[in-house]
């Protein structure tokens, strides 16, 4: 596959990563398993985080023995120093090699949480420590915010910078694309296909790799995926494609989940990820795909009390109580309309939801 040299750090990565968060969602054996599909493919850059539960031991598993033929990154959101070197331990067990091609400090949305970062003695000193003794080649930094790593660049501190980028969010063009260019920082764009959002996940990764120095990587954890998305490199961005992401984007505007599941777990068991995107989902695979379980899931969301807990996580801002309730009570009305439950139940789904918050 074609590589690409990813900023400063040198390293030549294949024009498409491998997004490890979904493969957590999967057993582990077919986590493996779309792991080495993607590595005989070609693909050679394998993102994942401490975060993201089973994701880096999946592919401690799937590419154990492949060290000077892949690269990998992970990451840590924690800012203290005692959480990070636990993490940063914990990633050299899971991954199972001698040394982490590219650690990055996650989502990072704050001046406050940079400044951190930075401060002396703190998590950048420590990890420049871990690079000296020859546990790490390069330091990189990811957040959902523009315009805070503008300021990291700024600090001449990062190698690489990753944000969310794709036809919907293409803020980084304007300024923060142009800086880490200059300053020879390599790209990496999260959220290629928007969570899945886009009518073909081919078209929107052919967006993005139209944008010179961007290295996309798409979350995949089934075979077909990995397949899908590689077909994007076997030719341009066709109009017909291009008027199909403008009508995609048209029809979701900027106010919708990317299924990152940041907001998980809710303290009440709701389930605010799937509820917000699920009309989405149908409209994907076929209204005749909803299932009682389902149907549990928006009477769940009915209950939501606005606590808060998952729009404080929540990295675009998204008012998900909001969304959970709305969404809940449209998708139980379309249950009616397929005659799956019947009006007076969804009337006391209602009530019930009422006298329970």
């Amino acid at each position: 596959m074609e590589k690409a040299r990813l900023g400063k750090t040198g390293l030549m990565v294949s024009r498409i990563g491998f997004g490890a968060l979904p493969i957590q969602s999967v057993d582990r054996e077919s986590a493996e398993k779309v792991v080495r599909h993607a590595f005989s493919r070609g693909i050679n850059f394998f993102d994942t985080a401490r975060a993201y539960s089973t994701s880096e031991a999946d592919l401690g598993r799937a590419l154990g023995g492949l060290e000077d033929q892949v690269i990998v990154a992970t990451k840590s959101f924690y800012r203290n120093m005692g959480q990070l070197e636990e993490d940063f331990e914990t990633s050299f067990t899971n991954l199972k090699r001698s040394y982490i091609d590219l650690f990055q400090f996650h989502m990072v949305n704050t001046e406050e949480e940079l400044e951190e970062i930075l401060k002396k003695g703190g998590p950048l000193d420590y990890i420049e420590s871990r690079r000296r003794k020859g546990c790490l080649r390069h330091i990189g930094i990811t957040s959902h915010r523009p315009e805070v790593m503008l300021k990291a660049l700024d600090t001449n501190s990062f190698e690489t910078v990753q944000v969310p980028f794709n036809y919907i969010e293409h803020e980084p063009l304007e300024k923060l694309f142009p800086l880490a260019r200059q300053k020879d920082v390599g790209i990496i764009a999260m959220k290629p296909v928007a969570g899945g959002v886009f009518t073909t996940n081919r078209a929107a990764i052919k967006w993005t790799l139209q944008h010179h120095g961007v290295v996309p990587i798409p979350g995949m954890c089934r075979l077909e995926e990995v397949d899908e998305n590689l077909q994007a490199l076997e030719a341009p961005l066709s109009p017909d494609e291009l008027a199909g992401l403008e009508t995609d984007w048209r029809e979701l505007g900027n106010n919708f989940c990317r299924r990152c599941e940041y907001c998980l777990p809710c303290p009440n068991e709701i389930k605010p990820s799937f509820i917000v995107r699920a009309d989405l989902l149908y409209k994907r695979v076929g209204w005749d795909k909803m299932e009682q379980s389902h149907i549990d899931a928006f009477t769940g969301g009915l209950t939501c009390d606005r606590c808060g807990t998952c729009e404080s996580r929540c990295p675009y801002r998204l008012p998900l109580s909001e969304l959970v309730i709305e969404k809940s009570k449209a998708m139980l009305q379309k249950a009616v309309e397929m005659g799956m439950i019947t009006e007076e139940q969804l009337q006391e789904k209602l009530r019930r939801a009422e006298k329970e918050k």
